[in-house]
Protein backbone atom coordinates (compact mmCIF):
# COMPACT_ATOMS: atom_id res chain seq x y z
CA UNK A 1 0.00 0.00 0.00
CA UNK A 2 1.00 3.34 -0.50
CA UNK A 3 2.13 5.91 2.17
CA UNK A 4 0.12 9.07 2.87
CA UNK A 5 2.94 11.13 1.34
CA UNK A 6 3.01 9.98 -1.91
CA UNK A 7 -0.64 9.09 -2.45
CA UNK A 8 -1.02 12.57 -1.88
CA UNK A 9 1.63 13.50 -4.58
CA UNK A 10 -0.52 11.59 -7.15
CA UNK A 11 -3.62 13.34 -6.47
CA UNK A 12 -2.08 16.68 -7.17
CA UNK A 13 0.05 14.65 -10.62
CA UNK A 14 -3.26 13.40 -11.13
CA UNK A 15 -4.81 16.71 -11.11
CA UNK A 16 -2.58 18.59 -13.13
CA UNK A 17 -1.49 15.55 -15.79
CA UNK A 18 -4.17 13.21 -17.18
CA UNK A 19 -3.17 13.81 -20.35
CA UNK A 20 0.49 12.96 -20.08
CA UNK A 21 -0.78 9.60 -17.86
CA UNK A 22 -2.59 8.41 -20.86
CA UNK A 23 -0.17 9.12 -23.25
CA UNK A 24 2.17 7.17 -21.08
CA UNK A 25 -0.25 4.36 -20.91
CA UNK A 26 -0.52 3.72 -24.74
CA UNK A 27 3.04 3.84 -24.95
CA UNK A 28 3.68 1.59 -22.26
CA UNK A 29 0.73 -1.19 -22.62
CA UNK A 30 2.18 -4.36 -24.10
CA UNK A 31 -1.47 -5.10 -25.39
CA UNK A 32 -0.57 -2.28 -28.14
CA UNK A 33 3.17 -2.50 -28.78
CA UNK A 34 3.19 -6.60 -28.44
CA UNK A 35 6.33 -8.34 -27.41
CA UNK A 36 9.93 -8.11 -28.64
CA UNK A 37 11.14 -11.25 -30.91
CA UNK A 38 14.76 -11.76 -30.37
CA UNK A 39 16.49 -13.14 -34.35
CA UNK A 40 19.29 -15.16 -32.81
CA UNK A 41 21.60 -16.76 -35.56
CA UNK A 42 21.21 -19.11 -38.57
CA UNK A 43 17.25 -19.45 -39.54
CA UNK A 44 16.32 -19.48 -35.55
CA UNK A 45 13.69 -17.31 -34.42
CA UNK A 46 13.95 -17.10 -30.25
CA UNK A 47 10.37 -15.58 -28.64
CA UNK A 48 10.63 -14.21 -25.47
CA UNK A 49 6.81 -13.61 -24.51
CA UNK A 50 7.64 -12.43 -20.74
CA UNK A 51 5.80 -9.05 -20.22
CA UNK A 52 7.04 -6.82 -17.06
CA UNK A 53 3.60 -5.74 -16.03
CA UNK A 54 5.49 -2.83 -13.96
CA UNK A 55 6.75 -1.06 -16.41
CA UNK A 56 3.50 1.07 -16.32
CA UNK A 57 4.15 2.29 -12.59
CA UNK A 58 7.77 2.87 -12.76
CA UNK A 59 7.30 5.15 -15.54
CA UNK A 60 4.65 7.38 -14.07
CA UNK A 61 6.51 7.09 -10.33
CA UNK A 62 9.73 8.89 -12.66
CA UNK A 63 7.39 11.17 -14.14
CA UNK A 64 5.73 12.16 -10.66
CA UNK A 65 9.24 12.98 -9.68
CA UNK A 66 9.72 16.30 -12.12
CA UNK A 67 5.97 17.15 -12.18
CA UNK A 68 6.31 20.22 -10.13
CA UNK A 69 8.64 21.67 -12.41
CA UNK A 70 6.93 21.33 -15.35
CA UNK A 71 4.78 23.99 -13.87
CA UNK A 72 7.36 26.38 -12.46
CA UNK A 73 6.80 25.78 -9.28
CA UNK A 74 8.69 23.86 -6.32
CA UNK A 75 6.99 20.26 -5.72
CA UNK A 76 5.10 21.07 -2.30
CA UNK A 77 5.53 17.87 -1.07
CA UNK A 78 8.54 15.28 -0.66
CA UNK A 79 9.37 13.30 -3.91
CA UNK A 80 8.76 9.71 -3.21
CA UNK A 81 11.12 7.24 -2.98
CA UNK A 82 11.76 5.45 -6.16
CA UNK A 83 10.13 2.08 -6.19
CA UNK A 84 12.65 -0.96 -6.52
CA UNK A 85 13.28 -2.58 -10.06
CA UNK A 86 10.93 -5.44 -10.71
CA UNK A 87 12.61 -8.86 -9.61
CA UNK A 88 13.84 -10.09 -12.85
CA UNK A 89 12.17 -13.12 -14.00
CA UNK A 90 13.87 -16.13 -13.65
CA UNK A 91 13.43 -17.57 -16.92
CA UNK A 92 14.65 -15.19 -18.83
CA UNK A 93 18.36 -15.90 -17.43
CA UNK A 94 17.59 -19.27 -17.99
CA UNK A 95 16.25 -18.98 -21.89
CA UNK A 96 19.71 -16.84 -22.37
CA UNK A 97 21.95 -19.30 -20.84
CA UNK A 98 20.07 -21.94 -22.93
CA UNK A 99 20.29 -20.07 -26.55
CA UNK A 100 23.73 -19.34 -25.35
CA UNK A 101 24.76 -23.01 -25.18
CA UNK A 102 22.45 -24.50 -28.19
CA UNK A 103 24.46 -21.86 -30.74
CA UNK A 104 28.13 -22.80 -29.45
CA UNK A 105 27.00 -26.52 -29.44
CA UNK A 106 24.88 -26.58 -32.62
CA UNK A 107 27.89 -26.07 -35.39
CA UNK A 108 30.04 -28.57 -33.88
CA UNK A 109 27.23 -31.36 -32.81
CA UNK A 110 27.69 -32.70 -36.81
CA UNK A 111 23.91 -32.42 -37.02
CA UNK A 112 22.50 -31.43 -40.24
CA UNK A 113 19.09 -29.73 -39.46
CA UNK A 114 17.31 -29.69 -35.09
CA UNK A 115 14.40 -27.37 -34.00
CA UNK A 116 13.88 -26.90 -30.20
CA UNK A 117 10.56 -25.37 -28.32
CA UNK A 118 10.30 -24.38 -24.81
CA UNK A 119 6.56 -23.49 -23.54
CA UNK A 120 5.46 -22.08 -20.01
CA UNK A 121 2.32 -22.07 -18.84
CA UNK A 122 0.04 -21.72 -22.48
CA UNK A 123 2.63 -20.08 -24.13
CA UNK A 124 5.55 -20.28 -26.57
CA UNK A 125 8.79 -18.67 -24.56
CA UNK A 126 11.75 -19.97 -27.13
CA UNK A 127 11.51 -21.28 -30.25
CA UNK A 128 14.85 -21.92 -32.56
CA UNK A 129 15.21 -23.71 -35.80
CA UNK A 130 19.38 -24.64 -37.24
CA UNK A 131 20.40 -25.98 -39.64
CA UNK A 132 18.77 -27.56 -43.07
CA UNK A 133 15.95 -30.20 -43.80
CA UNK A 134 17.95 -31.61 -46.74
CA UNK A 135 21.86 -31.83 -47.20
CA UNK A 136 21.98 -31.62 -50.69
CA UNK A 137 19.22 -29.06 -51.38
CA UNK A 138 20.93 -27.01 -48.35
CA UNK A 139 16.84 -25.91 -47.05
CA UNK A 140 16.61 -24.26 -44.07
CA UNK A 141 14.77 -26.19 -41.29
CA UNK A 142 11.51 -24.28 -40.66
CA UNK A 143 8.85 -24.29 -37.52
CA UNK A 144 6.85 -26.61 -39.58
CA UNK A 145 9.61 -29.02 -41.03
CA UNK A 146 8.33 -32.75 -39.98
CA UNK A 147 10.94 -34.46 -37.74
CA UNK A 148 10.23 -38.41 -37.25
CA UNK A 149 10.10 -38.34 -33.67
CA UNK A 150 10.64 -42.16 -32.81
CA UNK A 151 9.74 -43.84 -29.35
CA UNK A 152 8.90 -40.31 -28.32
CA UNK A 153 5.25 -41.63 -30.25
CA UNK A 154 4.72 -43.66 -27.23
CA UNK A 155 3.20 -40.90 -25.16
CA UNK A 156 0.64 -39.92 -27.60
CA UNK A 157 0.31 -43.68 -27.91
CA UNK A 158 -0.91 -44.23 -24.19
CA UNK A 159 -2.86 -41.23 -24.41
CA UNK A 160 -5.03 -42.33 -27.26
CA UNK A 161 -5.61 -45.51 -25.10
CA UNK A 162 -5.92 -43.63 -22.23
CA UNK A 163 -9.00 -41.69 -24.17
CA UNK A 164 -10.56 -44.92 -24.73
CA UNK A 165 -10.32 -45.74 -21.10
CA UNK A 166 -11.96 -42.42 -20.38
CA UNK A 167 -14.93 -43.16 -22.45
CA UNK A 168 -15.39 -46.56 -20.84
CA UNK A 169 -14.54 -48.38 -23.79
CA UNK A 170 -11.45 -49.62 -22.40
CA UNK A 171 -9.70 -50.40 -19.14
CA UNK A 172 -5.91 -50.35 -18.13
CA UNK A 173 -6.61 -53.72 -16.63
CA UNK A 174 -7.97 -55.37 -19.64
CA UNK A 175 -6.27 -58.37 -20.23
CA UNK A 176 -4.67 -59.00 -23.88
CA UNK A 177 -6.40 -62.40 -24.09
CA UNK A 178 -9.53 -60.36 -24.40
CA UNK A 179 -8.79 -59.03 -27.62
CA UNK A 180 -6.49 -61.94 -28.57
CA UNK A 181 -6.52 -65.93 -28.96
CA UNK A 182 -4.27 -68.25 -27.86
CA UNK A 183 -4.00 -69.14 -31.49
CA UNK A 184 -2.88 -65.39 -32.18
CA UNK A 185 -1.07 -64.33 -28.92
CA UNK A 186 1.06 -66.87 -26.06
CA UNK A 187 3.42 -65.89 -23.94
CA UNK A 188 6.24 -67.81 -22.03
CA UNK A 189 3.44 -69.46 -19.35
CA UNK A 190 -0.20 -69.51 -19.53
CA UNK A 191 -0.49 -67.92 -16.80
CA UNK A 192 1.19 -64.52 -18.26
CA UNK A 193 -0.67 -65.33 -21.55
CA UNK A 194 -4.21 -65.08 -19.49
CA UNK A 195 -3.19 -62.46 -17.12
CA UNK A 196 -0.82 -59.37 -19.00
CA UNK A 197 -2.77 -56.43 -19.01
CA UNK A 198 -2.65 -53.27 -21.34
CA UNK A 199 -1.52 -51.63 -18.41
CA UNK A 200 1.49 -54.21 -18.40
CA UNK A 201 2.12 -53.62 -22.07
CA UNK A 202 2.35 -49.70 -21.28
CA UNK A 203 4.63 -49.79 -18.98
CA UNK A 204 7.26 -52.18 -20.13
CA UNK A 205 6.59 -54.68 -17.25
CA UNK A 206 5.77 -58.28 -19.67
CA UNK A 207 9.05 -59.99 -18.65
CA UNK A 208 10.09 -60.21 -22.34
CA UNK A 209 13.77 -59.14 -22.53
CA UNK A 210 14.48 -55.78 -23.24
CA UNK A 211 14.41 -54.45 -27.31
CA UNK A 212 13.62 -58.19 -28.05
CA UNK A 213 12.72 -59.38 -30.67
CA UNK A 214 12.97 -55.86 -32.43
CA UNK A 215 15.36 -56.82 -35.17
CA UNK A 216 12.10 -59.67 -36.44
CA UNK A 217 10.34 -56.34 -37.47
CA UNK A 218 13.43 -53.97 -37.88
CA UNK A 219 15.53 -55.97 -40.12
CA UNK A 220 13.64 -58.85 -41.05
CA UNK A 221 10.73 -57.07 -41.84
CA UNK A 222 7.88 -59.65 -40.60
CA UNK A 223 4.29 -58.58 -39.74
CA UNK A 224 3.12 -57.74 -36.59
CA UNK A 225 0.82 -60.92 -36.51
CA UNK A 226 3.82 -62.85 -37.28
CA UNK A 227 6.04 -61.30 -34.30
CA UNK A 228 3.28 -61.93 -31.72
CA UNK A 229 3.00 -65.54 -32.86
CA UNK A 230 6.84 -66.05 -32.35
CA UNK A 231 6.58 -64.57 -28.76
CA UNK A 232 5.52 -67.64 -27.74
CA UNK A 233 8.52 -69.31 -28.54
CA UNK A 234 10.90 -66.36 -26.44
CA UNK A 235 11.77 -66.88 -22.76
CA UNK A 236 11.57 -64.64 -19.83
CA UNK A 237 14.57 -63.19 -18.68
CA UNK A 238 12.48 -61.59 -15.57
CA UNK A 239 9.73 -62.21 -13.48
CA UNK A 240 6.29 -60.76 -14.58
CA UNK A 241 5.44 -57.20 -13.61
CA UNK A 242 8.74 -57.25 -11.09
CA UNK A 243 11.05 -55.21 -13.65
CA UNK A 244 11.51 -52.54 -16.35
CA UNK A 245 11.98 -54.46 -19.57
CA UNK A 246 11.93 -51.86 -22.51
CA UNK A 247 9.68 -53.99 -25.41
CA UNK A 248 8.54 -52.10 -28.31
CA UNK A 249 6.58 -55.07 -29.62
CA UNK A 250 4.45 -55.19 -26.43
CA UNK A 251 3.70 -51.81 -26.06
CA UNK A 252 2.38 -51.33 -29.60
CA UNK A 253 -0.22 -54.05 -28.80
CA UNK A 254 -2.65 -52.27 -26.73
CA UNK A 255 -3.35 -50.05 -29.45
CA UNK A 256 -3.69 -52.71 -31.93
CA UNK A 257 -6.12 -54.16 -29.21
CA UNK A 258 -8.40 -51.00 -29.89
CA UNK A 259 -8.44 -51.59 -33.44
CA UNK A 260 -10.84 -54.26 -32.33
CA UNK A 261 -12.89 -52.19 -30.28
CA UNK A 262 -13.27 -48.92 -33.00
CA UNK A 263 -13.52 -51.08 -36.47
CA UNK A 264 -10.55 -47.94 -37.52
CA UNK A 265 -6.99 -48.56 -38.02
CA UNK A 266 -4.48 -47.24 -34.85
CA UNK A 267 -3.30 -44.51 -36.93
CA UNK A 268 -6.92 -43.00 -38.32
CA UNK A 269 -7.59 -43.59 -34.71
CA UNK A 270 -4.49 -41.50 -33.07
CA UNK A 271 -5.49 -38.84 -35.82
CA UNK A 272 -9.05 -38.14 -35.75
CA UNK A 273 -9.16 -38.63 -31.31
CA UNK A 274 -6.24 -36.82 -30.50
CA UNK A 275 -4.20 -35.36 -33.26
CA UNK A 276 -6.58 -33.04 -35.13
CA UNK A 277 -8.23 -31.91 -31.66
CA UNK A 278 -4.50 -30.80 -30.64
CA UNK A 279 -4.24 -28.60 -34.05
CA UNK A 280 -0.83 -31.35 -35.18
CA UNK A 281 -3.04 -31.46 -38.25
CA UNK A 282 0.30 -32.61 -40.11
CA UNK A 283 1.56 -34.73 -37.95
CA UNK A 284 2.07 -38.15 -39.44
CA UNK A 285 1.60 -41.58 -38.64
CA UNK A 286 2.86 -43.77 -41.35
CA UNK A 287 6.26 -43.69 -43.01
CA UNK A 288 4.38 -43.14 -46.28
CA UNK A 289 2.86 -40.04 -45.21
CA UNK A 290 6.22 -38.58 -43.19
CA UNK A 291 7.96 -39.03 -47.16
CA UNK A 292 5.36 -37.80 -48.71
CA UNK A 293 5.07 -34.32 -47.01
CA UNK A 294 6.90 -31.66 -48.49
CA UNK A 295 8.44 -30.39 -45.74
CA UNK A 296 10.59 -32.83 -43.83
CA UNK A 297 13.53 -33.70 -42.27
CA UNK A 298 15.77 -35.99 -44.53
CA UNK A 299 16.67 -38.82 -41.96
CA UNK A 300 20.60 -39.11 -41.98
CA UNK A 301 22.65 -41.35 -40.22
CA UNK A 302 26.68 -42.22 -39.95
CA UNK A 303 26.91 -44.74 -42.25
CA UNK A 304 30.80 -46.13 -42.25
CA UNK A 305 31.80 -42.70 -40.74
CA UNK A 306 29.70 -40.46 -42.97
CA UNK A 307 26.60 -38.99 -43.43
CA UNK A 308 23.91 -41.01 -45.57
CA UNK A 309 20.41 -40.52 -46.31
CA UNK A 310 19.01 -43.96 -44.16
CA UNK A 311 15.77 -44.71 -42.36
CA UNK A 312 14.12 -48.02 -40.82
CA UNK A 313 11.17 -48.11 -43.37
CA UNK A 314 9.38 -50.93 -41.55
CA UNK A 315 8.50 -48.79 -38.81
CA UNK A 316 4.57 -49.10 -39.56
CA UNK A 317 4.90 -52.39 -38.02
CA UNK A 318 5.56 -51.29 -34.70
CA UNK A 319 3.93 -47.89 -35.35
CA UNK A 320 1.88 -46.94 -31.79
CA UNK A 321 5.72 -47.49 -30.66
CA UNK A 322 8.25 -45.24 -32.54
CA UNK A 323 6.53 -44.14 -36.32
CA UNK A 324 5.44 -40.69 -35.37
CA UNK A 325 6.64 -37.23 -36.94
CA UNK A 326 5.75 -33.91 -36.07
CA UNK A 327 7.19 -29.98 -36.75
CA UNK A 328 8.28 -28.63 -33.67
CA UNK A 329 5.37 -25.98 -33.57
CA UNK A 330 2.78 -28.33 -33.66
CA UNK A 331 4.95 -30.13 -30.96
CA UNK A 332 4.38 -26.98 -29.09
CA UNK A 333 0.72 -27.69 -28.68
CA UNK A 334 1.60 -31.22 -27.18
CA UNK A 335 3.74 -29.48 -24.39
CA UNK A 336 1.01 -27.22 -23.26
CA UNK A 337 -1.57 -30.05 -23.32
CA UNK A 338 0.27 -31.94 -21.09
CA UNK A 339 1.94 -29.04 -18.89
CA UNK A 340 -1.51 -28.26 -18.36
CA UNK A 341 -2.67 -31.59 -17.24
CA UNK A 342 -6.15 -31.13 -17.13
CA UNK A 343 -7.48 -33.46 -20.21
CA UNK A 344 -8.79 -30.43 -21.95
CA UNK A 345 -7.35 -28.29 -24.85
CA UNK A 346 -8.49 -24.59 -26.10
CA UNK A 347 -11.65 -25.68 -24.18
CA UNK A 348 -12.61 -28.65 -25.33
CA UNK A 349 -12.06 -31.68 -23.03
CA UNK A 350 -9.82 -34.70 -24.81
CA UNK A 351 -10.05 -37.44 -21.64
CA UNK A 352 -10.50 -37.18 -18.02
CA UNK A 353 -7.78 -35.69 -15.69
CA UNK A 354 -7.81 -38.62 -13.41
CA UNK A 355 -7.18 -40.78 -16.68
CA UNK A 356 -4.43 -38.38 -17.65
CA UNK A 357 -3.04 -38.86 -14.46
CA UNK A 358 -2.48 -42.31 -14.66
CA UNK A 359 -0.33 -42.27 -17.70
CA UNK A 360 1.66 -39.82 -15.96
CA UNK A 361 2.20 -42.20 -12.36
CA UNK A 362 4.82 -44.75 -11.53
CA UNK A 363 3.92 -47.79 -12.71
CA UNK A 364 7.12 -49.64 -12.21
CA UNK A 365 10.70 -48.99 -10.63
CA UNK A 366 13.66 -48.44 -13.57
CA UNK A 367 16.45 -47.16 -10.88
CA UNK A 368 16.53 -45.18 -7.79
CA UNK A 369 13.71 -42.33 -7.83
CA UNK A 370 13.40 -43.44 -12.01
CA UNK A 371 9.95 -44.41 -12.93
CA UNK A 372 7.70 -45.58 -15.85
CA UNK A 373 4.17 -44.55 -15.96
CA UNK A 374 2.07 -45.62 -19.44
CA UNK A 375 4.24 -44.46 -22.05
CA UNK A 376 6.42 -41.84 -19.85
CA UNK A 377 9.54 -42.21 -18.01
CA UNK A 378 9.44 -40.29 -14.47
CA UNK A 379 12.44 -39.03 -13.07
CA UNK A 380 12.51 -37.04 -10.19
CA UNK A 381 8.80 -35.45 -10.42
CA UNK A 382 9.46 -34.75 -14.47
CA UNK A 383 7.96 -36.24 -17.15
CA UNK A 384 10.11 -37.33 -20.15
CA UNK A 385 10.65 -39.77 -23.39
CA UNK A 386 13.58 -39.22 -25.94
CA UNK A 387 13.02 -40.83 -29.58
CA UNK A 388 15.57 -42.55 -32.17
CA UNK A 389 14.73 -43.85 -34.98
CA UNK A 390 18.58 -44.28 -36.24
CA UNK A 391 18.23 -41.02 -38.11
CA UNK A 392 16.20 -39.02 -36.26
CA UNK A 393 15.43 -38.41 -32.92
CA UNK A 394 13.89 -36.30 -30.10
CA UNK A 395 13.88 -35.52 -26.70
CA UNK A 396 10.96 -34.07 -25.08
CA UNK A 397 10.19 -33.40 -21.13
CA UNK A 398 7.12 -32.16 -19.13
CA UNK A 399 8.61 -30.20 -15.78
CA UNK A 400 4.74 -30.16 -13.62
CA UNK A 401 5.98 -27.97 -11.07
CA UNK A 402 7.02 -24.95 -13.32
CA UNK A 403 5.06 -25.64 -15.69
CA UNK A 404 7.19 -25.81 -18.54
CA UNK A 405 7.63 -28.20 -21.56
CA UNK A 406 10.72 -28.71 -23.53
CA UNK A 407 11.30 -30.70 -26.54
CA UNK A 408 13.96 -31.04 -29.11
CA UNK A 409 13.93 -32.46 -32.68
CA UNK A 410 17.00 -33.48 -34.75
CA UNK A 411 18.53 -35.36 -37.40
CA UNK A 412 21.80 -36.92 -37.77
CA UNK A 413 21.20 -40.19 -36.31
CA UNK A 414 24.32 -40.89 -33.36
CA UNK A 415 24.94 -37.09 -33.50
CA UNK A 416 21.56 -35.60 -33.72
CA UNK A 417 20.38 -38.25 -30.16
CA UNK A 418 24.08 -36.78 -28.44
CA UNK A 419 22.74 -33.46 -28.88
CA UNK A 420 19.41 -34.14 -28.16
CA UNK A 421 20.04 -35.89 -24.81
CA UNK A 422 22.73 -32.97 -24.21
CA UNK A 423 20.14 -29.88 -24.49
CA UNK A 424 17.51 -31.22 -22.78
CA UNK A 425 19.77 -31.96 -19.29
CA UNK A 426 21.52 -28.23 -20.14
CA UNK A 427 17.64 -26.84 -19.65
CA UNK A 428 17.23 -29.13 -16.93
CA UNK A 429 20.51 -28.15 -15.00
CA UNK A 430 19.68 -24.23 -15.80
CA UNK A 431 16.30 -24.41 -14.41
CA UNK A 432 17.45 -26.48 -10.57
CA UNK A 433 20.41 -23.15 -11.30
CA UNK A 434 23.30 -25.19 -12.32
CA UNK A 435 25.00 -23.13 -15.18
CA UNK A 436 28.12 -24.64 -15.72
CA UNK A 437 27.53 -27.71 -16.13
CA UNK A 438 27.92 -29.17 -20.33
CA UNK A 439 26.15 -32.68 -20.56
CA UNK A 440 27.06 -33.14 -23.72
CA UNK A 441 29.09 -36.04 -25.25
CA UNK A 442 30.63 -36.75 -28.86
CA UNK A 443 29.68 -39.97 -30.56
CA UNK A 444 31.81 -42.32 -31.12
CA UNK A 445 31.13 -42.64 -35.02
CA UNK A 446 32.92 -46.36 -36.49
CA UNK A 447 34.73 -46.63 -39.90
CA UNK A 448 35.69 -49.93 -40.97
CA UNK A 449 38.23 -50.03 -43.67
CA UNK A 450 37.41 -52.82 -46.26
CA UNK A 451 40.20 -55.49 -46.07
CA UNK A 452 39.28 -58.02 -49.78
CA UNK A 453 39.64 -61.55 -49.09
CA UNK A 454 41.50 -64.19 -50.98
CA UNK A 455 38.81 -66.32 -50.77
CA UNK A 456 35.82 -66.06 -53.96
CA UNK A 457 32.62 -64.16 -52.62
CA UNK A 458 30.97 -67.57 -54.04
CA UNK A 459 32.33 -68.91 -50.63
CA UNK A 460 29.90 -66.79 -48.79
CA UNK A 461 26.84 -66.67 -51.22
CA UNK A 462 23.98 -68.44 -50.46
CA UNK A 463 20.76 -69.10 -48.40
CA UNK A 464 20.75 -69.80 -44.18
CA UNK A 465 18.28 -70.26 -41.90
CA UNK A 466 17.53 -70.31 -38.11
CA UNK A 467 14.33 -71.56 -36.95
CA UNK A 468 13.24 -68.44 -35.46
CA UNK A 469 14.50 -65.66 -37.82
CA UNK A 470 14.02 -67.60 -41.03
CA UNK A 471 16.31 -67.42 -43.97
CA UNK A 472 18.79 -64.72 -44.77
CA UNK A 473 19.86 -64.75 -48.73
CA UNK A 474 23.58 -63.44 -49.21
CA UNK A 475 24.56 -62.14 -52.72
CA UNK A 476 27.58 -60.89 -54.68
CA UNK A 477 27.46 -58.42 -57.37
CA UNK A 478 30.10 -56.80 -58.74
CA UNK A 479 32.66 -58.00 -56.07
CA UNK A 480 30.11 -56.90 -53.16
CA UNK A 481 27.88 -59.14 -50.33
CA UNK A 482 24.65 -57.98 -50.00
CA UNK A 483 22.11 -59.52 -47.46
CA UNK A 484 19.10 -60.23 -47.88
CA UNK A 485 16.93 -60.75 -44.68
CA UNK A 486 13.71 -62.62 -44.15
CA UNK A 487 10.89 -60.49 -45.60
CA UNK A 488 13.14 -57.66 -46.40
CA UNK A 489 13.24 -57.10 -49.98
CA UNK A 490 15.87 -54.06 -49.66
CA UNK A 491 19.58 -55.62 -50.09
CA UNK A 492 22.42 -54.22 -47.56
CA UNK A 493 26.46 -53.99 -48.38
CA UNK A 494 28.32 -55.63 -45.97
CA UNK A 495 31.84 -54.33 -45.71
CA UNK A 496 34.74 -57.29 -45.29
CA UNK A 497 37.16 -56.58 -42.46
CA UNK A 498 38.90 -59.92 -42.79
CA UNK A 499 38.74 -62.94 -44.61
CA UNK A 500 35.46 -64.45 -43.86
CA UNK A 501 34.05 -61.17 -41.53
CA UNK A 502 31.44 -58.59 -42.84
CA UNK A 503 29.95 -55.76 -41.18
CA UNK A 504 26.64 -54.53 -41.89
CA UNK A 505 26.97 -50.45 -41.62
CA UNK A 506 22.98 -49.94 -42.73
CA UNK A 507 21.94 -52.19 -39.82
CA UNK A 508 23.91 -51.22 -36.76
CA UNK A 509 26.98 -52.54 -37.20
CA UNK A 510 25.70 -56.31 -37.31
CA UNK A 511 29.24 -58.71 -37.66
CA UNK A 512 28.44 -61.72 -40.11
CA UNK A 513 31.16 -63.87 -39.54
CA UNK A 514 31.05 -67.15 -42.08
CA UNK A 515 32.21 -70.31 -40.60
CA UNK A 516 33.33 -73.83 -41.07
CA UNK A 517 33.83 -73.51 -44.89
CA UNK A 518 34.56 -76.81 -46.52
CA UNK A 519 33.88 -77.86 -50.22
CA UNK A 520 34.67 -74.09 -51.40
CA UNK A 521 31.34 -72.90 -49.21
CA UNK A 522 30.48 -71.70 -45.91
CA UNK A 523 28.37 -73.71 -43.90
CA UNK A 524 27.40 -71.88 -40.80
CA UNK A 525 26.71 -67.61 -40.81
CA UNK A 526 26.72 -66.34 -37.24
CA UNK A 527 25.67 -62.79 -36.43
CA UNK A 528 25.78 -60.60 -33.37
CA UNK A 529 22.11 -60.46 -32.59
CA UNK A 530 20.41 -59.06 -29.43
CA UNK A 531 21.13 -61.93 -26.78
CA UNK A 532 17.75 -64.33 -25.46
CA UNK A 533 16.54 -67.62 -25.18
CA UNK A 534 13.89 -69.63 -26.87
CA UNK A 535 12.20 -72.83 -26.26
CA UNK A 536 12.85 -74.93 -27.79
CA UNK A 537 16.39 -74.11 -27.24
CA UNK A 538 17.96 -72.74 -30.64
CA UNK A 539 21.05 -70.34 -30.99
CA UNK A 540 19.30 -66.82 -31.77
CA UNK A 541 22.76 -65.98 -33.75
CA UNK A 542 23.14 -68.56 -35.81
CA UNK A 543 22.02 -69.55 -39.50
CA UNK A 544 22.37 -72.67 -41.49
CA UNK A 545 23.76 -73.07 -44.98
CA UNK A 546 20.38 -74.98 -47.05
CA UNK A 547 20.40 -75.83 -49.68
CA UNK A 548 17.35 -73.52 -50.89
CA UNK A 549 18.27 -70.36 -54.00
CA UNK A 550 16.05 -67.85 -52.49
Amino acid sequence: MLDVKILGALIIIIALGVIAGVLVYNNMNTETTGSNPIIGSDNQTTLNNTTDNDNFTNFLFDLNSYSGACNGQPNPSPSPTPKPDPTPDPMDRVISLFDAYLNSLFPISGVPGAAVIIVQNNKVIYMNTLGVKDLASGEPVDEYTLFGIGSSTKPFAATNIAQLVSAGLMSWDDPISKYYNISEFQLYSDYVTSNITIRDCLSHRGGLPGYGPDYTWMTFNDSYPDILYKLRFMKNDTQFRSAYQYNNILFALPSFCAEKISNTSWSESIKTELLEPLGMNNATVTMEDFFNSPNHATPYRAINGTLKEWSIDTFNTIGPAGVMACSISEMANWLKFQVAGTGYYNGVQLLSKSVLDETRTAHINIAPNVHYGLGWAIYDGVLLHSGDTGSSGSYIGIFPSENLGFAVLSTGGQYGYSLNSALFFKFADLIKGNEITDPWVKPDIKSFNSSPSPLPLSTFTGVYLNSFYGNINVTGYNNTLFCYYGNNKKGFELIQVNDSEFVDPYNFDLHLSFIDIYDDKSQILNITLPEYSTAPATDYSIFHRTNSTS
